[in-house]
């Protein structure tokens, strides 16, 4: 009930925080789901599974989920009852993302995608690197701000979180666009 009261609030949000960090739905996105912000990179130089190593200053497409397209509770033809019923839509999405970027529709700056998750497994399973946040305060506040998000835009359809879910780490991925290309290009 207080979810549901308060979940348009949080809707209200996304939008704001979406427009002012320039976070957009990727082009030709068969379902929505994947949204990407570009910027430069400020971190410490990053190897990446392609061998090359990405730079500061180097740009990045840093991907978010669309919490609003899950919390209607149906994407596509697929009822959201669990996070695996969304893994083939996410394979969808990248293809489409591989082909923006083979076909140069991608910002060519652009040299990794990168982002946060609590689905390390997942994520490692479509091909990214994981890499720990460092630990501190703000992996703990990050880590409880995904959770409180992954709650309130949960749809109704979806189960309870199982405990293992519930003690995942937020992790850093990452992917390389020439790795992208290889595995999600054909």
């Amino acid at each position: 009930m207080i979810k549901r009261l308060i979940a348009p609030v949080f809707i209200l949000w996304e939008k704001i925080f979406s427009r002012l960090n320039n976070i957009y739905t990727v082009e030709n996105s068969p379902y929505g789901l994947l949204r990407m912000s570009i910027h430069p990179y400020s971190g410490n130089p990053l190897p990446l599974e392609d061998g090359s190593t990405l730079q500061p200053g180097e740009y990045v497409a840093e991907l978010h989920i669309s919490n609003t397209v899950i919390y209607s509770g149906k994407v596509g033809n697929v009822t959201v009852a669990s996070d695996i019923h969304l893994l083939p839509l996410f394979r969808e999405e990248m293809h489409n993302l591989a082909r923006l970027a083979r076909d140069g529709r991608l910002d060519p700056r652009v040299k990794a995608l990168w982002g946060v998750t609590l689905f390390g497994p997942v994520v490692k399973r479509m091909g990214f690197q994981l890499r720990p946040l460092p630990s501190g305060k703000n992996a703990t506040m990050l880590k409880a701000w995904m959770g409180f998000l992954r709650w309130i835009f949960s749809p109704p359809t979806a189960r309870k979180r199982s405990r293992t879910s519930a003690a995942r780490q937020a992790q850093e991925f990452w992917m390389s666009i020439k790795h992208l290309v290889e595995k999600y290009g054909n």
